[in-house]
């Protein structure tokens, strides 16, 4: 073997200090003797102490003695290592051999093929080495080793303790003939706990036998538990503990060596328990109580007083436990606030048991945030209005929530969350958003996210019970394109209308991609004194922001310019006066690109039947050049014009156009300013009262229009779907549904 006290093997422990600074704070143990070469929990989690002991998580351990522990390495199991508590010195066993801890002691027997050594790992020397064939070795105690005659555990079992002229080897005495399965199981005070079988089939039966190594004589037996089930098995000075399976449930058995009197206790819903005595107490627990996806006092490790009802809860769950020299008893396990690690658990100065940490893993007990995929932006175009967000947490049997919140409009989602079933490690919590919110916080309304600043926050609960809720929380932007009727930049079109008072309110329409149809919301008041306008038209962005706007023709025939905010709460700036004189026309209708330049246009019919187009500048001092004429008459026919964008499947913006007789007409712009030759879309239009050109409502790429209309007397609303097709331009007429008006409406633009 090689003993190494390299700075690699510093820094590690060093690495695994800083770790737990940021994992898990100091924990808080009830005031009590730390055996010696103990690491307080405090100094280990709270500084970056290059001599803390190295303990890998997932590692097992084989040993635990007064100065020291051995362990198997949880990647590679033939790298074994005993670590030394006072400074964290490891040494490494030679691959091709096998280490295990003899039991109350310092001591470490390494098992090669055809041998056994015993090394003193305290005092740093060799006790003695014993010839050995495979399979023979049962175990060992201080410095003294077990073994049997055949491979079956059958036969005489002979104790080997160094002498003066090298091994000493004695016959136990008062074992039955017959005896099988032979193993040391427990050791204290010169004592080992022998766990053997006889009979066989139906007749078996299993037994402990108490074991005097200075005389190699049997000093008691015991029969105990149901072959097949599992058994663990403790001994102290003053009492022998074991368990005895039944059923779902297992019952601790304690004996009273002095006075012979027995306890009995039942563990319910726990197949499988850990067992140490520690003075006059016995601690138990279930093991895996960590990942168990349900609360049960059996996780934690509980002391139960033998002279009294008393019980102390000592660590929060346990995965495996080990002896300890002396009253003691040690656990791989950990608390929420002093994070995983190996525990000696021994009594304190008032005899009650105490857990002090001798190694951390660097492993958290409580829930943590590992890492998450939230960017810090996306571009909610760009990924077809979805963001696919992952947390992976220390693990995963959580209640977990997640709620992503618009810190600008405080519109917010809340879902579960539930485990991913990839195959990824550890394996993610993972929210697919589908982009929408609940509007402004009323059940059943929901609406796109518009762009802006995001918080999310999960609330993670285990579902054991070990440890508290954990809460994270970030940021991150989303970033979208706004359409010509989005005035709350949210990707979604927008309905304004003016109430009878002069009042103007503001309309989410909503396509749910989960739901595949279209919602609209409750109006949302803009503001009063609009009724000082006879027409009030969306134009899209003609003011050179990134935001819709809107221009507004007073009584006098003066246009004024609205420009868009991106809030939806006061979608609009001041007013800016455009110019007087246009009291000259009938109809506007802005929103189409129509000379392909990137910027919307402005068409308008005036009284004698021509048609006009205002190219728009982008600028919001002059927003449109020179109006030219680009239809010589004939226009008087229409009472509507909506622009509505490329529905007609090529570049340009087009325009459709009702006539008196209900009939709706297709204008296909050719990119110049101009318009093919009109194209009969189908009659029966009469019966909408307003025409939109709303642009892309359900997210397909393809701008659709928006009609309103009276069904039983009360206001309506539905969706003719662009197909990118000219000559059929619109699918079939869908309802959007959750238009509540609440009050006369006069316009809508």
């Amino acid at each position: 073997m090689t003993h190494h006290r390299s700075t690699a093997a510093r820094r590690l422990g060093a690495v695994i200090a800083v770790v737990l600074m940021a994992t898990a704070g100091p924990a808080v143990l009830p005031a009590g003797a730390a055996p010696t070469g103990s690491v307080p929990v405090a100094a280990i989690a709270g500084t970056a102490d290059a001599t803390a002991p190295l303990l890998k998580p997932g590692d097992t351990i084989w040993g635990l003695g007064r100065t020291g522990f051995l362990s198997w390495d949880a990647e590679d199991p033939n790298i074994q290592r005993w670590t030394r508590l006072s400074d964290g010195a490891v040494t490494t066993f030679p691959r091709e051999a096998t280490a295990f801890g003899s039991r109350d002691s310092d001591v470490v027997a390494v098992r090669g093929y055809d041998t056994v050594t015993l090394r003193d790992m305290a005092a740093g020397k060799e006790l003695l080495s014993v010839p050995l064939r495979p399979n023979r070795y049962v175990g060992a105690v201080g410095s003294t080793v077990f073994t049997v005659a055949s491979e079956s555990g059958e036969g005489p079992l002979e104790l080997h303790s160094p002498g003066a002229n090298g091994p000493v080897r004695r016959t136990a005495t008062g074992l039955p003939l017959g005896a099988a399965g032979q193993h040391v199981v427990a050791a204290a005070g010169g004592e080992a706990l022998v766990r053997y079988t006889t009979g066989s089939g139906e007749t078996l039966v299993r037994h402990l036998a108490v074991l005097d190594i200075a005389s190699a004589t049997v000093t008691s037996t015991h029969r105990t538990g149901t072959p097949g089930d599992y058994t663990d098995f403790a001994l102290s000075a003053g009492y022998l503990a074991w368990t005895e399976a039944e059923g779902t449930a297992t019952t601790v058995v304690v004996l009273d060596r002095s006075t012979r009197k027995v306890q009995r206790f039942k563990v319910a819903e726990a197949r499988r328990l850990f067992i140490g005595l520690v003075g006059k107490w016995v601690t138990y627990s279930r093991p895996g109580g960590l990942q168990e996806y349900s609360a049960d006092p059996a996780n934690a490790l509980t002391a139960r007083s033998l002279t009294s009802t008393a019980t102390r809860k000592l660590l929060d769950h346990t995965v495996s436990d080990i002896d300890a020299p002396g009253d003691a008893h040690g656990f791989l396990g950990g608390t929420a606030a002093g994070g995983e690690g190996l525990y000696r658990i021994a009594p304190g100065t008032d005899g009650v048991p105490v857990a002090t940490r001798l190694a951390a893993t660097g492993a958290p007990t409580q829930v943590t945030l590992l890492r998450h995929t939230v960017p810090a932006t996306v571009d909610l175009d760009r990924t077809g209005g979805k963001l696919s967000m992952a947390w992976y947490l220390s693990r995963n049997n959580v209640d977990m929530t997640v709620t992503v919140r618009n810190t600008r409009t405080g519109e917010s989602v809340t879902e579960n969350v539930t485990q991913s079933t990839r195959d990824e490690d550890p394996q993610p919590m993972r929210f697919d958003w589908n982009g929408t919110l609940s509007w402004q916080g009323k059940p059943d309304f929901w609406t796109a996210a518009s762009a802006g600043p995001y918080t999310w926050q999960i609330t993670a609960t285990p579902r054991n019970g070990i440890g508290p809720a954990l809460k994270k929380s970030g940021t991150f932007t989303v970033t979208r394109k706004a359409g010509a009727h989005d005035y709350d930049s949210d990707g979604s079109p927008d309905i304004l209308a003016r109430d009878t008072t002069g009042v103007l309110w503001i309309q989410d329409v909503h396509h749910h991609p989960d739901w595949r149809e279209t919602r609209q919301n409750p109006e949302s008041r803009v503001g009063g004194g609009w009724q000082v306008y006879d027409r009030i038209e969306a134009t899209g962005n003609l003011g050179g922001t990134a935001s819709p706007d809107l221009v507004a023709r007073d009584r006098d025939g003066v246009l004024w310019l609205y420009r868009g905010t991106g809030d939806g709460k006061a979608p609009f700036a001041t007013r800016t006066r455009i110019g007087g004189g246009w009291n000259t026309y009938v109809h506007l209708a802005g929103g189409s690109d129509l000379t392909g330049d990137g910027r919307p246009d402005l068409v308008a019919t005036d009284k004698s039947g021509r048609l006009w187009m205002y190219r728009g500048t982008g600028s919001a001092s002059a927003p449109f050049a020179t109006r030219r004429l680009i239809g010589s008459g004939g226009w008087g026919v229409y009472n509507q014009l909506t622009a509505t964008g490329n529905i007609g499947g090529a570049a340009p913006g087009d325009l459709v156009a009702r006539d008196k007789d209900g009939v709706l007409w297709l204008y296909l712009g050719k990119g110049d300013g101009t318009f093919a030759p009109r194209t009969r879309i189908g009659g029966g239009w009469g019966g909408y009262k307003e025409l939109i050109g709303s642009g892309d409502v359900n997210k397909d790429g393809r701008p659709d229009l928006y009609v309103t209309f009276q069904e039983y007397g009360s206001p309506a609303a539905g969706l003719y779907r662009g197909t990118g097709a000219w000559r059929t331009p619109f699918r079939p007429l869908e309802r959007v549904y959750n238009v509540q008006f609440g009050r006369t409406f006069n316009l809508f633009a």
